[in-house]
């Protein structure tokens, strides 16, 4: 299953969506995850819609695969099928701090070492505040180190203060070149995130989110599966990868019955559970960076709400989405003060990519700046959720299993993976229908 980037590109571009002139069909998007074909994806869901809340394209094709009675099992993929969706759980967990923002339980502008409990200072630049806005925009300064993650029953603090157990040298932190202020996506921004909602609320992270985003969205939905019911659980499907021409799971394979949670536990402990847990000890502990476990329709009921959308549950207040839509950092060419991988990641706000249209993140073509929302990949699993700020249109997807090789792959017109491209395509074509 392994094909070069060429191959790749070709294989994307030959499937029918690559005209871009009508309007979809279930037949030209079921060759994505056609099991026939060596290039395509294990299975997927999408769901878009237009302005006032419409689908105009909800299809599901493909398989997901979970271990059931010690065998692992091919079944056919759902929009109600449930995995881990990656880093869209970053916007998830963000819109649940900025409900103690609307509180007044908490200030953007804080000192975020303060909140969190330990001193958190860049050791080459100690006179710059690091600030809970500076950590939902990836500009604080931090970069994921050598022991990430931290597990259960060791202090997140180990990672940032000199002779603790895993602060590697000081590896947690950017070279000194990049300073608060330059952006590098990395996930331990929000385990510091999490601890502080959970030192502020004096919540578990899982409970916190459950309380002030999940359970209000109407989702039976959590982080690390936590507060899933049994038949949600029944429904998921582990993230894929390819190994030596079968798709072998990478996380879920297996998913323990409720109130099972999946947490990283140290090798002196592995016995530990979430019960041991302390709130405000370790942020890493509920995977604030990627745990949330949902579905593709719970994400087109997220991407309502951001959206606004009148028959969709309203998390936060509309001002709080628009504060939370602005770009805090936007990559400058002339004087570059960020890494944008590839140009996938060129302006972002408070846990919000935001596409700017310049080559590389013009995913949605011409009007790609009116976009909002975030990506997700890890384990094989690609997803999706975004709004249009302008015209209400939304769109949410998930592939459970791409080939390995399509990390880092930029597809035909832009940093997005050439799977992702056919997806987007067929929803900007079904737009266009309904125009």
């Amino acid at each position: 299953m392994s094909l070069d980037r060429r191959s790749l590109l070709a294989a994307a571009a030959a499937l029918p969506l690559a005209g871009r002139v009508s309007a979809p069909t279930a037949d030209s998007l079921r060759q994505l995850a056609d099991p026939a074909r060596p290039d395509t994806v294990m299975g997927f869901g999408v769901i878009a819609r237009d302005g006032a809340g419409r689908p105009v394209l909800e299809q599901a094709h493909g398989s997901g695969r979970l271990t059931i009675d010690g065998a692992l099992q091919a079944r056919p993929f759902a929009l109600d099928t449930p995995m881990r969706i990656a880093s869209i759980t970053k916007l998830v967990a963000m819109t649940g701090l900025m409900t103690l923002v609307e509180q007044g339980r908490l200030s953007l502008d804080d000192d975020a070492g303060a909140l969190a409990g330990f001193p958190l200072r860049h050791p080459a630049h100690p006179d710059v505040r690091v600030t809970p806005a500076m950590l939902a925009s990836h500009t604080s300064g931090l970069r994921n180190g050598p022991s990430y993650p931290v597990p259960l029953g060791r202090p997140l603090s180990g990672a940032f203060v000199p002779g603790g157990r895993h602060y590697d040298d000081g590896a947690w932190f950017s070279p000194a070149a990049e300073p608060p202020g330059f952006f590098a996506y990395a996930d331990v921004n929000f385990a510091v995130l999490a601890q502080i909602a959970e030192r502020v609320s004096g919540e578990r992270f899982d409970r916190f989110l459950k309380r002030t985003v999940l359970d209000p969205a109407g989702l039976d939905a959590g982080l690390n599966w936590s507060g899933v019911s049994d038949p949600v659980r029944a429904r998921a499907s582990a993230a894929c990868r390819p190994v030596d021409g079968r798709w072998e799971p990478q996380v879920d394979g297996e998913v323990a019955p409720a109130p099972a949670i999946r947490v990283t536990t140290p090798s002196e402990a592995p016995g530990l559970t979430a019960d041991d847990y302390v709130p405000g000890d370790n942020g890493f502990v509920f995977s604030p960076q990627g745990g949330l476990r949902a579905s593709v329709a719970d994400l087109d009921r997220l991407a309502r709400s951001y959206a606004g959308h009148a028959d969709a549950p309203q998390i936060v207040s509309r001002r709080t989405v628009e504060q939370m839509s602005a770009p805090l950092w936007t990559y400058d060419p002339v004087s570059p003060n960020g890494h944008t991988d590839r140009g996938l990641l060129q302006s972002y706000g408070l846990s919000v990519h935001i596409p700017t249209g310049r080559a590389g993140d013009d995913f949605f073509g011409p009007g790609s700046a009116n976009w909002r929302g975030h990506f997700g990949q890890a384990y094989g699993l690609q997803s999706g959720l975004f709004w249009n700020i302008l015209d209400g249109r939304t769109f949410a997807y998930m592939i459970s299993g791409t080939p390995r090789d399509a990390e880092g792959l930029s597809g035909a017109r832009s940093a997005a993976s050439p799977w992702e491209e056919v997806i987007l395509d067929a929803a900007l074509a079904a737009w266009a229908g309904r125009a």
